[in-house]
């Protein structure tokens, strides 16, 4: 379902991503983790085609991204994948309602089946009757819900979250990971979640990897890498000093 092969990305002399390659089968969650600027944001906006000048390929649903962004230019619509941001993405002056419809008035649906999407997309996260509040009226945990409904009512066959539950405290981060696995399920998506949240990472991942040294270094079954055997793996899940990962 997603495919990277040798993908490499940067910026001027700064190279953030170098030859990186893995593979996500349908249906199923990766999540990647890394120290803090280690490219995990950078590798989910260009696999939505918000960085161009990459190199390497990259494939969803058996399409390289480059001829699905020529078909974005063409104005074909392309709605198989769904881009949820970490602090939400909304757009501060529309309103809950019109936050969530943003993608299915763009690719032209009839307001009244807008209406009837965007109303069971909110009472999917539990924000059923919030349609006519700001978002400067919500809560951070509010506001990332309302960016999971966003995502969800354009029906994605691809869900891409960047650290969907940065900043939340351990309850709310453990109700979006059920809300994640739920839409997993509900979407039959496929996923990519760039997390720091171990917690989060266990309970929705079928598979983890991480980002260290602009590369990918470790790619393992979720089980086996909270087997911790692997050294990258055992420093990261305790937190230690000491280890192949340079702290600074």
């Amino acid at each position: 379902m997603i495919r990277v092969d040798s993908l490499t990305v940067g910026f001027g002399d700064n190279t953030v991503l170098r030859n990186v390659t893995f593979q996500v089968p349908r249906g199923q969650v990766m999540a990647v983790l890394g120290k803090n600027g280690s490219g995990k944001s950078v590798l989910l906006k260009t696999i939505a085609g918000l960085i161009p000048g990459y190199l390497g390929e990259i494939t969803l649903n058996g399409q390289s991204l480059s001829s699905l962004l020529d078909d974005v230019k063409g104005n074909s619509a392309r709605t198989d994948l769904s881009y949820v941001f970490q602090k939400g993405g909304l757009f501060d002056s529309m309103s809950v309602f019109d936050n969530v419809a943003f993608g299915l008035r763009r690719r032209g649906e009839e307001e009244s089946s807008i209406m009837k999407l965007v109303t069971d997309s909110l009472t999917g996260v539990g924000l059923s009757g919030s349609e006519g509040k700001l978002p400067s009226e919500l809560s951070g945990g509010m506001q990332k819900r309302v960016g999971l409904a966003r995502a969800i009512c354009l029906s994605p066959t691809i869900i891409l979250y960047d650290d969907p539950t940065a900043g939340l405290d351990p309850i709310l981060s453990d109700a979006i990971a059920d809300l994640v696995l739920d839409i997993k399920k509900r979407q039959d998506a496929t996923c990519i979640v760039a997390t720091h949240d171990l917690k989060v990472a266990e309970k929705i991942a079928d598979s983890i990897a991480m980002i260290y040294n602009n590369e990918i270094v470790l790619h393992r079954a979720c089980a086996d890498f909270f087997a911790a055997e692997d050294p990258y793996a055992r420093q990261f899940i305790n937190g230690e000093i000491e280890g192949p990962i340079d702290i600074y």
